[in-house]
Protein backbone atom coordinates (compact mmCIF):
# COMPACT_ATOMS: atom_id res chain seq x y z
CA UNK A 1 0.00 0.00 0.00
CA UNK A 2 2.72 2.44 1.02
CA UNK A 3 4.89 1.70 -2.03
CA UNK A 4 1.97 2.71 -4.24
CA UNK A 5 1.48 5.84 -2.16
CA UNK A 6 5.11 6.92 -2.45
CA UNK A 7 5.08 6.31 -6.20
CA UNK A 8 1.99 8.48 -6.39
CA UNK A 9 3.68 11.11 -4.20
CA UNK A 10 6.74 11.29 -6.43
CA UNK A 11 4.52 11.82 -9.47
CA UNK A 12 2.72 14.66 -7.64
CA UNK A 13 5.98 16.30 -6.66
CA UNK A 14 7.23 16.15 -10.24
CA UNK A 15 3.94 17.59 -11.48
CA UNK A 16 4.11 20.50 -9.02
CA UNK A 17 7.74 21.22 -9.96
CA UNK A 18 6.89 21.16 -13.67
CA UNK A 19 3.91 23.46 -13.13
CA UNK A 20 6.12 25.98 -11.32
CA UNK A 21 8.69 25.92 -14.12
CA UNK A 22 6.02 26.50 -16.76
CA UNK A 23 4.48 29.30 -14.69
CA UNK A 24 7.79 31.11 -14.27
CA UNK A 25 8.63 30.66 -17.93
CA UNK A 26 5.34 32.25 -18.96
CA UNK A 27 6.04 35.45 -17.01
CA UNK A 28 6.74 38.36 -19.34
CA UNK A 29 6.74 42.11 -18.95
CA UNK A 30 3.70 44.29 -18.38
CA UNK A 31 3.80 48.01 -19.13
CA UNK A 32 1.11 50.41 -17.86
CA UNK A 33 0.57 53.86 -19.34
CA UNK A 34 0.12 56.00 -16.22
CA UNK A 35 -0.65 59.30 -17.94
CA UNK A 36 -0.62 61.16 -21.26
CA UNK A 37 -0.78 64.76 -22.44
CA UNK A 38 -1.54 66.14 -25.90
CA UNK A 39 -1.12 69.70 -27.17
CA UNK A 40 -4.31 71.44 -28.28
CA UNK A 41 -2.67 72.51 -31.53
CA UNK A 42 -1.26 69.11 -32.49
CA UNK A 43 -1.82 68.51 -36.23
CA UNK A 44 -5.10 66.76 -36.93
CA UNK A 45 -3.59 64.57 -39.62
CA UNK A 46 -0.83 63.16 -37.43
CA UNK A 47 2.68 62.21 -38.56
CA UNK A 48 3.78 59.74 -41.19
CA UNK A 49 7.58 59.86 -40.89
CA UNK A 50 9.02 59.76 -37.37
CA UNK A 51 12.59 59.58 -36.09
CA UNK A 52 13.05 57.59 -32.86
CA UNK A 53 15.61 58.56 -30.23
CA UNK A 54 16.17 56.60 -27.02
CA UNK A 55 17.99 58.80 -24.50
CA UNK A 56 20.17 56.26 -22.72
CA UNK A 57 23.88 55.78 -22.14
CA UNK A 58 23.33 52.01 -22.28
CA UNK A 59 23.91 51.20 -25.94
CA UNK A 60 22.22 47.79 -25.71
CA UNK A 61 19.07 49.25 -24.14
CA UNK A 62 19.07 52.11 -26.63
CA UNK A 63 19.29 49.74 -29.57
CA UNK A 64 16.53 47.50 -28.21
CA UNK A 65 14.10 50.37 -27.58
CA UNK A 66 14.71 52.15 -30.89
CA UNK A 67 14.52 48.94 -32.91
CA UNK A 68 11.29 47.79 -31.25
CA UNK A 69 9.62 51.18 -31.53
CA UNK A 70 10.58 51.40 -35.20
CA UNK A 71 9.21 47.92 -35.92
CA UNK A 72 5.96 48.46 -34.00
CA UNK A 73 5.24 51.82 -35.64
CA UNK A 74 6.08 50.34 -39.05
CA UNK A 75 3.33 47.77 -38.47
CA UNK A 76 0.94 50.72 -38.19
CA UNK A 77 2.07 52.10 -41.55
CA UNK A 78 4.55 54.68 -40.22
CA UNK A 79 7.93 55.36 -41.87
CA UNK A 80 10.52 55.34 -39.09
CA UNK A 81 14.22 55.84 -38.52
CA UNK A 82 16.58 55.33 -35.57
CA UNK A 83 18.83 57.98 -34.09
CA UNK A 84 21.48 55.26 -33.92
CA UNK A 85 21.64 55.33 -37.71
CA UNK A 86 21.79 59.13 -37.96
CA UNK A 87 23.63 60.53 -34.95
CA UNK A 88 27.43 60.10 -35.10
CA UNK A 89 29.14 58.64 -31.99
CA UNK A 90 30.72 62.01 -31.19
CA UNK A 91 27.48 63.99 -31.53
CA UNK A 92 27.16 66.63 -28.80
CA UNK A 93 23.60 67.99 -28.40
CA UNK A 94 24.95 70.81 -26.23
CA UNK A 95 27.16 72.11 -29.03
CA UNK A 96 25.21 74.65 -31.10
CA UNK A 97 27.03 73.99 -34.38
CA UNK A 98 26.76 70.21 -34.01
CA UNK A 99 23.09 70.50 -33.09
CA UNK A 100 22.32 72.71 -36.11
CA UNK A 101 24.09 70.34 -38.50
CA UNK A 102 22.11 67.40 -37.14
CA UNK A 103 18.82 69.32 -37.33
CA UNK A 104 19.51 70.09 -41.00
CA UNK A 105 20.31 66.43 -41.65
CA UNK A 106 17.06 65.29 -40.00
CA UNK A 107 14.96 67.78 -41.98
CA UNK A 108 16.71 66.78 -45.22
CA UNK A 109 15.75 63.16 -44.52
CA UNK A 110 12.10 64.23 -44.46
CA UNK A 111 11.22 63.46 -40.85
CA UNK A 112 8.20 65.37 -39.52
CA UNK A 113 8.57 64.44 -35.85
CA UNK A 114 10.95 62.94 -33.29
CA UNK A 115 9.79 60.42 -30.67
CA UNK A 116 12.00 60.18 -27.59
CA UNK A 117 12.06 57.60 -24.79
CA UNK A 118 13.93 57.94 -21.51
CA UNK A 119 13.90 56.62 -17.93
CA UNK A 120 12.85 59.41 -15.58
CA UNK A 121 12.76 57.42 -12.32
CA UNK A 122 13.76 54.05 -10.89
CA UNK A 123 12.53 52.65 -7.58
CA UNK A 124 13.52 49.52 -5.62
CA UNK A 125 11.53 47.94 -2.79
CA UNK A 126 12.51 44.84 -0.83
CA UNK A 127 9.71 42.66 0.56
CA UNK A 128 9.42 39.30 2.28
CA UNK A 129 7.56 36.45 0.61
CA UNK A 130 6.37 33.97 3.31
CA UNK A 131 6.80 30.25 2.86
CA UNK A 132 3.88 28.02 1.89
CA UNK A 133 2.86 24.39 2.28
CA UNK A 134 1.61 22.41 -0.69
CA UNK A 135 0.14 19.00 0.08
CA UNK A 136 0.23 16.08 -2.31
CA UNK A 137 -3.15 14.25 -2.56
CA UNK A 138 -3.49 10.96 -0.70
CA UNK A 139 -5.74 7.96 -1.42
CA UNK A 140 -9.14 7.97 0.24
CA UNK A 141 -8.46 5.28 2.91
CA UNK A 142 -7.91 6.35 6.52
CA UNK A 143 -4.37 7.66 6.66
CA UNK A 144 -5.04 9.68 9.83
CA UNK A 145 -5.88 6.66 11.99
CA UNK A 146 -2.40 5.11 11.98
CA UNK A 147 1.07 6.44 12.66
CA UNK A 148 2.56 5.21 9.37
CA UNK A 149 -0.37 6.53 7.41
CA UNK A 150 -0.11 9.94 9.05
CA UNK A 151 3.70 9.95 8.81
CA UNK A 152 3.55 9.05 5.13
CA UNK A 153 1.06 11.81 4.43
CA UNK A 154 2.99 14.53 6.25
CA UNK A 155 6.22 13.33 4.66
CA UNK A 156 4.67 14.20 1.34
CA UNK A 157 4.07 17.83 2.28
CA UNK A 158 6.00 20.15 0.01
CA UNK A 159 7.31 23.23 1.77
CA UNK A 160 8.47 26.35 0.00
CA UNK A 161 10.64 28.43 2.37
CA UNK A 162 10.16 32.17 2.66
CA UNK A 163 12.56 34.56 0.98
CA UNK A 164 13.25 38.22 0.37
CA UNK A 165 12.84 39.70 -3.08
CA UNK A 166 13.43 43.17 -4.49
CA UNK A 167 10.83 44.71 -6.79
CA UNK A 168 12.19 47.17 -9.33
CA UNK A 169 9.85 49.76 -10.82
CA UNK A 170 10.83 51.83 -13.85
CA UNK A 171 9.07 55.01 -14.96
CA UNK A 172 9.66 56.01 -18.57
CA UNK A 173 8.72 59.16 -20.40
CA UNK A 174 7.97 59.30 -24.12
CA UNK A 175 7.76 62.65 -25.93
CA UNK A 176 6.74 63.52 -29.48
CA UNK A 177 8.20 66.72 -30.98
CA UNK A 178 6.99 68.45 -34.16
CA UNK A 179 9.97 69.28 -36.39
CA UNK A 180 7.88 71.59 -38.56
CA UNK A 181 7.28 73.80 -35.51
CA UNK A 182 10.86 74.20 -34.29
CA UNK A 183 10.72 70.97 -32.31
CA UNK A 184 7.65 71.87 -30.26
CA UNK A 185 6.34 69.23 -27.84
CA UNK A 186 2.94 67.94 -29.02
CA UNK A 187 2.50 64.76 -26.94
CA UNK A 188 3.94 63.21 -23.81
CA UNK A 189 3.23 59.93 -22.05
CA UNK A 190 4.55 58.30 -18.89
CA UNK A 191 4.61 54.55 -18.45
CA UNK A 192 5.41 52.21 -15.58
CA UNK A 193 6.77 48.67 -15.52
CA UNK A 194 7.57 46.43 -12.53
CA UNK A 195 10.23 43.73 -12.64
CA UNK A 196 10.66 43.48 -16.43
CA UNK A 197 11.35 39.89 -17.43
CA UNK A 198 14.13 40.89 -19.82
CA UNK A 199 15.18 43.83 -21.96
CA UNK A 200 13.81 42.03 -25.02
CA UNK A 201 10.35 41.46 -23.51
CA UNK A 202 10.30 44.97 -22.08
CA UNK A 203 11.20 46.52 -25.43
CA UNK A 204 8.28 44.81 -27.15
CA UNK A 205 5.73 45.59 -24.42
CA UNK A 206 6.84 49.21 -24.07
CA UNK A 207 6.85 49.84 -27.82
CA UNK A 208 3.36 48.39 -28.26
CA UNK A 209 1.98 50.50 -25.41
CA UNK A 210 3.48 53.76 -26.76
CA UNK A 211 2.49 53.06 -30.36
CA UNK A 212 -1.11 52.27 -29.34
CA UNK A 213 -1.29 55.48 -27.29
CA UNK A 214 -0.07 57.58 -30.23
CA UNK A 215 -2.57 55.92 -32.54
CA UNK A 216 -5.44 56.44 -30.11
CA UNK A 217 -4.54 60.15 -29.94
CA UNK A 218 -4.70 60.43 -33.75
CA UNK A 219 -1.00 61.26 -34.04
CA UNK A 220 -0.12 58.56 -36.57
CA UNK A 221 -0.82 59.02 -40.27
CA UNK A 222 -0.45 56.19 -42.77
Amino acid sequence: MYSQYFKHLVKCQLFVALALVLLLGACGTTVHMTGTWKSNDAPAGGYHKILIASLSSDMGARQTIETNLAATLAQKGIVTGRSLDMFPPNFDPKNEVSRKDMADKIRAAGYAAILTASIVKKESETRYVPGTYMYAPYPAYGWYGSFWGYYGYMYGALYSPGYYTTDKTYFLESNLYDLNRDGKLVWSGQSETVNPGSMASFGKAFSQKVADALQNEGLLSR
